[in-house]
Protein backbone atom coordinates (compact mmCIF):
# COMPACT_ATOMS: atom_id res chain seq x y z
CA UNK A 1 0.00 0.00 0.00
CA UNK A 2 1.02 3.62 -0.53
CA UNK A 3 1.28 6.37 2.03
CA UNK A 4 3.14 4.44 4.70
CA UNK A 5 3.74 6.42 7.89
CA UNK A 6 5.73 5.32 10.95
CA UNK A 7 6.50 6.48 14.50
CA UNK A 8 3.45 8.66 15.06
CA UNK A 9 2.71 9.75 18.63
CA UNK A 10 -0.94 8.84 19.19
CA UNK A 11 -3.72 7.94 21.60
CA UNK A 12 -6.85 5.87 21.03
CA UNK A 13 -10.07 7.84 21.38
CA UNK A 14 -12.47 4.99 20.55
CA UNK A 15 -12.30 1.34 19.54
CA UNK A 16 -14.93 -0.91 17.98
CA UNK A 17 -14.92 -4.61 17.25
CA UNK A 18 -14.73 -5.51 13.57
CA UNK A 19 -15.25 -8.94 12.11
CA UNK A 20 -14.01 -11.88 14.19
CA UNK A 21 -10.63 -10.74 15.48
CA UNK A 22 -10.03 -7.14 14.47
CA UNK A 23 -10.69 -3.63 15.76
CA UNK A 24 -11.50 -0.31 14.17
CA UNK A 25 -9.61 2.43 16.01
CA UNK A 26 -10.25 6.14 16.07
CA UNK A 27 -6.88 7.59 17.02
CA UNK A 28 -5.64 11.12 17.69
CA UNK A 29 -2.10 11.77 16.46
CA UNK A 30 0.07 14.78 17.08
CA UNK A 31 1.22 15.20 13.48
CA UNK A 32 -1.81 14.07 11.47
CA UNK A 33 -4.84 14.72 13.65
CA UNK A 34 -7.68 12.20 13.99
CA UNK A 35 -7.51 9.04 11.88
CA UNK A 36 -9.47 5.83 11.40
CA UNK A 37 -7.40 2.63 11.43
CA UNK A 38 -8.12 -1.06 11.04
CA UNK A 39 -6.13 -3.19 13.49
CA UNK A 40 -6.32 -6.67 12.00
CA UNK A 41 -6.09 -9.50 14.49
CA UNK A 42 -5.88 -7.06 17.41
CA UNK A 43 -8.29 -9.04 19.56
CA UNK A 44 -5.93 -12.02 19.41
CA UNK A 45 -2.79 -9.99 19.99
CA UNK A 46 -0.51 -10.65 22.96
CA UNK A 47 -0.21 -6.86 23.29
CA UNK A 48 -3.91 -6.15 23.81
CA UNK A 49 -3.05 -3.48 26.40
CA UNK A 50 -1.73 -1.32 23.56
CA UNK A 51 -5.27 -1.11 22.17
CA UNK A 52 -6.72 0.44 25.31
CA UNK A 53 -7.50 4.16 25.76
CA UNK A 54 -5.27 6.47 27.81
CA UNK A 55 -2.04 4.83 26.59
CA UNK A 56 0.62 6.87 24.79
CA UNK A 57 1.34 5.08 21.52
CA UNK A 58 3.91 5.06 18.79
CA UNK A 59 2.20 3.64 15.73
CA UNK A 60 2.47 3.24 11.99
CA UNK A 61 -0.08 2.79 9.24
CA UNK A 62 -0.37 2.43 5.50
CA UNK A 63 -3.03 3.10 2.93
CA UNK A 64 -5.22 5.92 1.70
CA UNK A 65 -8.85 6.78 2.24
CA UNK A 66 -10.84 7.23 5.40
CA UNK A 67 -9.86 3.91 6.96
CA UNK A 68 -6.18 2.95 6.89
CA UNK A 69 -4.34 -0.20 8.01
CA UNK A 70 -2.42 -0.25 11.27
CA UNK A 71 1.07 -1.65 10.67
CA UNK A 72 2.89 -1.15 14.00
CA UNK A 73 1.90 -0.22 17.54
CA UNK A 74 3.82 0.14 20.79
CA UNK A 75 2.27 1.53 23.95
CA UNK A 76 3.40 3.28 27.12
CA UNK A 77 0.72 3.17 29.86
CA UNK A 78 0.30 6.51 31.58
CA UNK A 79 -1.09 5.22 34.86
CA UNK A 80 -4.41 7.05 34.60
CA UNK A 81 -6.54 6.53 37.70
CA UNK A 82 -9.71 4.62 36.80
CA UNK A 83 -11.86 7.13 38.69
CA UNK A 84 -11.06 9.65 35.92
CA UNK A 85 -12.24 7.43 33.06
CA UNK A 86 -15.75 8.93 32.76
CA UNK A 87 -14.37 12.47 32.48
CA UNK A 88 -11.72 11.40 29.97
CA UNK A 89 -14.25 9.49 27.87
CA UNK A 90 -16.19 12.75 27.65
CA UNK A 91 -13.02 14.51 26.46
CA UNK A 92 -12.45 11.75 23.89
CA UNK A 93 -15.99 12.22 22.61
CA UNK A 94 -15.44 15.97 22.31
CA UNK A 95 -12.34 15.41 20.21
CA UNK A 96 -14.07 12.88 17.97
CA UNK A 97 -16.99 15.21 17.32
CA UNK A 98 -15.25 18.57 17.06
CA UNK A 99 -11.83 18.00 15.49
CA UNK A 100 -11.69 17.87 11.68
CA UNK A 101 -10.38 14.55 10.36
CA UNK A 102 -6.73 14.37 9.37
CA UNK A 103 -5.90 17.97 10.29
CA UNK A 104 -2.95 18.43 12.69
CA UNK A 105 -3.80 19.87 16.10
CA UNK A 106 -0.50 19.69 17.95
CA UNK A 107 -1.47 22.15 20.70
CA UNK A 108 -4.61 20.17 21.45
CA UNK A 109 -2.68 16.89 21.43
CA UNK A 110 -0.11 18.24 23.89
CA UNK A 111 -2.88 19.58 26.14
CA UNK A 112 -4.57 16.17 26.04
CA UNK A 113 -1.36 14.47 27.16
CA UNK A 114 -1.06 16.96 30.02
CA UNK A 115 -4.61 16.10 31.02
CA UNK A 116 -3.71 12.39 31.05
CA UNK A 117 -0.67 13.15 33.19
CA UNK A 118 -2.87 15.00 35.69
CA UNK A 119 -5.28 12.07 35.62
CA UNK A 120 -2.77 9.90 37.46
CA UNK A 121 -4.34 11.61 40.47
CA UNK A 122 -7.74 13.26 40.72
CA UNK A 123 -8.83 15.62 37.96
CA UNK A 124 -10.85 18.62 39.00
CA UNK A 125 -13.24 20.99 37.26
CA UNK A 126 -10.59 23.63 36.37
CA UNK A 127 -8.59 20.91 34.57
CA UNK A 128 -11.57 20.15 32.37
CA UNK A 129 -12.59 23.76 31.80
CA UNK A 130 -9.02 24.64 30.82
CA UNK A 131 -8.90 21.85 28.25
CA UNK A 132 -12.30 22.77 26.81
CA UNK A 133 -11.19 26.40 26.52
CA UNK A 134 -7.98 25.49 24.69
CA UNK A 135 -9.80 23.12 22.34
CA UNK A 136 -12.48 25.65 21.39
CA UNK A 137 -9.91 28.43 21.00
CA UNK A 138 -7.81 26.29 18.66
CA UNK A 139 -10.94 25.62 16.58
CA UNK A 140 -11.84 29.31 16.53
CA UNK A 141 -15.07 28.79 18.50
CA UNK A 142 -14.17 30.49 21.78
CA UNK A 143 -14.90 34.22 22.11
CA UNK A 144 -12.62 36.80 23.64
CA UNK A 145 -13.89 37.11 27.20
CA UNK A 146 -12.24 40.50 27.60
CA UNK A 147 -14.10 42.17 24.71
CA UNK A 148 -17.77 43.07 24.15
CA UNK A 149 -18.59 41.14 20.95
CA UNK A 150 -21.03 43.84 19.83
CA UNK A 151 -19.19 47.10 20.51
CA UNK A 152 -15.59 45.85 20.54
CA UNK A 153 -15.01 47.69 23.81
CA UNK A 154 -13.19 46.07 26.75
CA UNK A 155 -15.38 44.23 29.22
CA UNK A 156 -16.23 46.54 32.12
CA UNK A 157 -16.09 44.67 35.43
CA UNK A 158 -18.92 46.86 36.76
CA UNK A 159 -21.32 46.16 33.88
CA UNK A 160 -23.50 43.19 32.95
CA UNK A 161 -23.27 41.01 29.84
CA UNK A 162 -25.12 38.10 28.25
CA UNK A 163 -23.83 35.30 26.03
CA UNK A 164 -24.99 35.03 22.41
CA UNK A 165 -24.17 31.59 20.90
CA UNK A 166 -21.82 31.85 17.95
CA UNK A 167 -21.00 35.43 18.81
CA UNK A 168 -19.79 36.14 22.34
CA UNK A 169 -20.71 38.33 25.28
CA UNK A 170 -22.60 41.57 24.72
CA UNK A 171 -23.65 44.28 27.16
CA UNK A 172 -27.09 44.03 28.72
CA UNK A 173 -29.02 45.41 31.66
CA UNK A 174 -28.43 44.01 35.14
CA UNK A 175 -32.07 42.80 35.21
CA UNK A 176 -31.64 40.61 32.12
CA UNK A 177 -32.44 36.99 33.02
CA UNK A 178 -29.08 35.87 31.59
CA UNK A 179 -27.00 38.78 32.89
CA UNK A 180 -23.41 38.00 33.94
CA UNK A 181 -21.19 40.39 35.87
CA UNK A 182 -18.23 41.64 33.87
CA UNK A 183 -15.90 40.88 36.75
CA UNK A 184 -16.80 37.18 36.45
CA UNK A 185 -15.97 37.19 32.73
CA UNK A 186 -12.57 38.71 33.41
CA UNK A 187 -11.87 36.14 36.13
CA UNK A 188 -12.81 33.37 33.68
CA UNK A 189 -10.54 34.92 31.05
CA UNK A 190 -7.69 34.47 33.53
CA UNK A 191 -8.91 30.94 34.38
CA UNK A 192 -9.30 31.99 37.99
CA UNK A 193 -11.84 29.47 39.26
CA UNK A 194 -11.59 30.19 42.96
CA UNK A 195 -15.07 31.72 43.12
CA UNK A 196 -17.99 29.27 42.75
CA UNK A 197 -19.77 31.83 40.55
CA UNK A 198 -16.92 31.68 38.01
CA UNK A 199 -17.09 27.89 37.94
CA UNK A 200 -20.86 27.98 37.41
CA UNK A 201 -20.51 30.54 34.63
CA UNK A 202 -17.78 28.57 32.85
CA UNK A 203 -19.72 25.32 33.17
CA UNK A 204 -23.00 26.64 31.77
CA UNK A 205 -21.56 28.77 28.97
CA UNK A 206 -19.04 26.13 27.91
CA UNK A 207 -21.84 23.62 27.58
CA UNK A 208 -23.82 26.08 25.45
CA UNK A 209 -20.77 26.71 23.22
CA UNK A 210 -20.12 23.01 22.77
CA UNK A 211 -23.77 22.20 22.03
CA UNK A 212 -23.92 25.04 19.50
CA UNK A 213 -20.88 23.66 17.65
CA UNK A 214 -22.06 20.04 17.78
CA UNK A 215 -24.93 21.05 15.45
CA UNK A 216 -27.47 18.73 17.01
CA UNK A 217 -25.18 15.83 17.88
CA UNK A 218 -25.42 14.46 21.41
CA UNK A 219 -22.65 13.25 23.70
CA UNK A 220 -23.37 9.84 25.20
CA UNK A 221 -20.81 10.37 27.93
CA UNK A 222 -23.00 13.08 29.50
CA UNK A 223 -25.29 10.32 30.74
CA UNK A 224 -22.37 9.07 32.82
CA UNK A 225 -21.68 12.55 34.12
CA UNK A 226 -25.23 12.85 35.41
CA UNK A 227 -24.28 10.13 37.87
CA UNK A 228 -21.02 11.88 38.73
CA UNK A 229 -22.90 15.00 39.81
CA UNK A 230 -24.28 13.01 42.71
CA UNK A 231 -20.69 12.45 43.81
CA UNK A 232 -19.92 16.17 43.66
CA UNK A 233 -18.32 16.41 40.20
CA UNK A 234 -19.90 19.05 37.95
CA UNK A 235 -19.13 18.65 34.26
Amino acid sequence: MSNRVDDLAAVILRRREWRNTSLILDVFTRERGCLGLVARGARKSHSRADFEPFVLLSLGYSGDGNLKSLTTIEGQPLGVDASNYPLLLYVNELLLNLLPREEPAAEVFDAYLRLLQHARAGLDEPDLRGFEMLLLRELGYFPDLAIDADSGLPIDPARSYRYLPGNGFVACGPDDAEAVAGELLLAWQLQDYREPAVRRLARSVMRAMIDFNLHGKTLKSREVYARMVRRGTNL
